[in-house]
């Protein structure tokens, strides 16, 4: 049961405070750990017990019981706030976290209340974090470079794409070996378009080419614009609206349709003047797959769409499942 409200004999928690204290110095972690929580359960709050706790956690590894003890001690903001950030700041370069060190010290530093005396140690290590990201961050790029080339070899057009997206995700710009996979005939379409998404996010701004569905093309990824921002697609989505009101369902499909048909051509897009014959065949294909009732087309130019959009929602399936 725990004793709340019941105060210690002054002689037994000096005497506690004492043992844990030459505990710690004797490296005995598990014994002044068991001491500290002793005092803490008779609300002995002081902050050499906090710390002293602190450090018996961390010299026993239980990083996450640190973490959490001292974020509700950082909650606090009393006297000895800064030197809780500061056994914070350690305690997550112990551990690897670096975007979080990095954000807590720009925050604090963001303040101005740094104690001066502190400031030096904070910037040095933001800047030690920041290259260990980017070391960390190289490892796992040519880690992650040597399965995705793997995976082409193999024709894992699904593991290929995995590993692009995680290759995306880290700080490092894609290198002439994959920008070569955009003319490579054996790269399924979604994956040159994450690809070329990936150069447009990273800010690449060279002409590069793409092969995609018998088209060269040469284009600079920052001149792209958003899949859905683009003028074929704002005037297709205009064109379909008026369904959204007659059978929603309907409209949800087309949409769905629509993303799915510009995200496979991407960057390629078709004839802005074609958005109504677009727009046409994602009504008939949209009404075929909730089998309602359609009537034969003749327009040749609708058909050619209708098959344009079948096609690619299966190559999209056979990456991706929504």
């Amino acid at each position: 049961m725990k004793p709340e409200n019941i105060i210690l004999f002054p002689k037994w928690q000096q005497k506690l405070e004492e043992d844990s204290m030459a505990a710690i110095q004797e490296k005995r972690f598990e014994e002044a750990l068991e001491k500290l929580d002793k005092l803490l359960s008779y609300q002995v709050n002081k902050h050499e017990i906090y710390t002293g706790k602190l450090i018996c956690l961390m010299e026993l590894e239980r990083y996450d019981d640190a973490q959490e003890l001292c974020e509700s001690l950082i909650e606090e903001k009393d006297e000895h706030y800064y030197e809780y950030i500061h056994i914070y700041l350690t305690l997550l370069f112990q551990t690897n976290q670096y975007e979080e060190l990095m954000e807590t010290v720009h925050n604090e530093l963001e303040t101005g209340n740094v104690p001066v005396q502190l400031e030096a140690l904070f910037s040095q290590l933001y800047t030690m974090s920041e290259k260990m990201l980017k070391s960390e961050e190289n490892d796992q790029f040519h880690f992650h470079l040597d399965a995705l080339f793997d995976a082409v070899n193999q024709d894992n057009h699904i593991e290929q794409w995995r590993l692009i997206q995680k290759l995306s995700k880290l700080n490092v710009a894609p290198n002439e070996k994959i920008i070569h996979l955009l003319v490579d005939e054996h790269i399924h379409p979604l994956n040159k378009t994450a690809i070329f998404l990936w150069l447009k996010y990273a800010g690449i701004n060279e002409t590069i080419e793409i092969h995609k569905f018998g088209t060269l093309m040469e284009m600079k990824p920052t001149d792209a614009p958003d899949i859905k921002e683009s003028e074929l697609a704002i005037m297709i989505s205009a064109e379909i609206r008026e369904v959204e009101q007659e059978n929603p369902s309907l409209h949800q499909v087309m949409d769905t349709l629509l993303h799915h048909y510009l995200y496979v051509l991407y960057p390629i897009t078709p004839p802005v003047m074609d958005a109504p014959h677009i727009a046409d065949a994602l009504f008939h294909v949209g009404k075929e797959y909730l089998n309602i009732d359609t009537v034969s087309m003749e327009d040749e130019k609708v058909k050619k769409y209708i098959n344009e959009i079948k096609t690619t929602e299966l190559l999209y399936a056979s990456i991706l499942d929504d």
